[in-house]
């Protein structure tokens, strides 16, 4: 026996009970007090009856009879609540037929409905559950809208519980190689395997979710990396971290800039480097040197500067053209950088004169690199002018250096390797402690 009212109900009528009650008049008060606050009631008068209708009503509330006709009900709800265990459960009948079902069987958030029925405070334990299925049931339509918004976004974006990941949408799990996020979970990932740099500490789903509390409201850049793309350049996404409701949580929202970010680094070269070497500018060299001395000299790391100038070079200026003299420029920072490691920074100082800043070095290793440089250099001719050498000077850091204190000394250096005959290196002159 079903009732179902017009379609004109209100919204809490969208809702579905149960009940299961095998005396007819107790039935028709049970279900007089269910119809005005269901859009359905599904009752049976049997536990067969009940075994068959209830999987196919899957009601949000229920009201079954301690005992049936047929056997206890402890079977049926059991069931009943494993399928939904956000289920409201009423258990009529007497005392002690309640109690022998509670016996037998856990269910969470039951409520005991004792013969013979209080009506007003039946009525008020029905209005709370109601009040509470449709409290559910309307955060799960919102969820489920939050969720339809998010996968229809473009933008990577998933809702994080401090350290967890709620959920992820249609993007995100596209960027990852994902199907779903119950595939996320299974495999036991986490945001920090996508990242192209170390993570944050204690994970990036918790640092996001602290995001929200940074007094000094920065922007926050992530660069990640796409399993399908292990080898391409990370992409790069500006980070907005928007608080929700609840203890801890947050929605994490991403929006690719890496075509941005590859605009604002050729912006940063045109900046910091020569425009007709491509060797880093003198202004960029004072950045370097700055950031270079004080990791030595807080780390007590060595550091070498090498200061190089092409020997003869306004003769071939002279001789050949500033085109040519141009083409040996372009064509000795090409040598040069062939030699360097990827931390070593090459630097134009100004016209002929150029720098080498090469973090980790020593003094012997300064040497060793300087004569490798020369020899670069000196070994082949050039393809515009011919046979060109250059000559090297050397410093290494001491403590509490500037970066123009190793400059002077290595250009100091340079100055002896022209005057005792060039093509040659030559290292600083010792510290008046050393020379004694």
């Amino acid at each position: 026996m079903t009732h179902q009212p017009p379609e004109t109900a209100s919204a809490p009528r969208r809702l579905t009970a149960f009940l299961a009650e095998p005396d007819p008049t107790a039935r028709a008060v049970l279900a007089a007090l269910l119809e005005p606050r269901f859009a359905v009631v599904v009752q049976a008068e049997t536990l067969a009856e009940a075994r068959d209708m209830a999987p196919a009503c899957q009601p949000d509330l229920a009201v079954v009879a301690a005992r049936l006709p047929d056997g206890p009900a402890a079977g049926l709800l059991a069931a009943m609540q494993g399928v939904n265990p956000h289920m409201a459960v009423f258990l009529a009948g007497t005392a002690e037929d309640i109690v022998a079902v509670l016996s037998t069987v856990a269910l969470p958030g039951l409520r005991c409905v004792v013969r013979p029925f209080a009506l007003k405070s039946l009525e008020e334990a029905l209005d709370d559950a109601v009040g509470d299925i449709a409290a559910r049931r309307f955060a799960e339509d919102g969820w489920q809208l939050v969720r339809h918004l998010l996968d229809e976004s473009p933008n990577p974006s998933a809702v994080l519980h401090g350290p967890e990941v709620a959920s992820l949408n249609r993007a995100f799990l596209r960027f990852m190689g994902l199907g779903s996020i119950g595939e996320f979970k299974a495999r036991g990932l986490t945001l920090d395997r996508f990242l192209a740099d170390p993570p944050p500490p204690q994970g990036l789903a918790a640092w996001a979710c602290r995001l929200p509390d940074d007094a000094l409201d920065r922007d926050h850049r992530l660069r990640l990396v796409r399993p399908d793309r292990p080898h391409s350049p990370p992409q790069v996404f500006q980070v907005g971290v928007t608080r929700l409701p609840g203890r801890n949580r947050c929605l994490l929202t991403l929006t690719d800039i890496t075509e941005l970010e590859l605009e604002r680094r050729e912006l940063l070269d045109l900046a910091n480097r020569d425009p007709l070497t491509k060797a880093l500018n003198r202004r960029k060299l004072g950045d370097v040197l700055a950031a270079e001395t004080a990791r030595s000299q807080r780390y007590a790391m060595p550091l070498a500067v090498v200061m190089l100038d092409i020997d003869h070079f306004k003769a071939i200026n002279d001789t050949y053209g500033h085109d040519v003299g141009d083409s040996v420029l372009i064509e000795l920072v090409a040598r040069l950088g062939g030699c360097l490691r990827q931390v070593d920074r090459l630097t134009r100082f100004g016209g002929e004169e150029f720098v080498v800043v090469a973090p980790g070095i020593d003094a012997k290793g300064g040497l060793e690199m300087a004569e490798r440089l020369r020899q670069a250099v000196a070994g082949t001719p050039f393809a515009a002018a011919g046979p060109v050498t250059a000559s090297f000077g050397l410093a290494v850091f001491r403590p509490n250096d500037q970066g123009q204190d190793m400059l002077k000394r290595a250009d100091e250096a340079l100055y002896r390797a022209k005057t005792g005959g060039r093509n040659r290196v030559e290292r600083e002159s010792p510290p008046p402690t050393e020379a004694r």
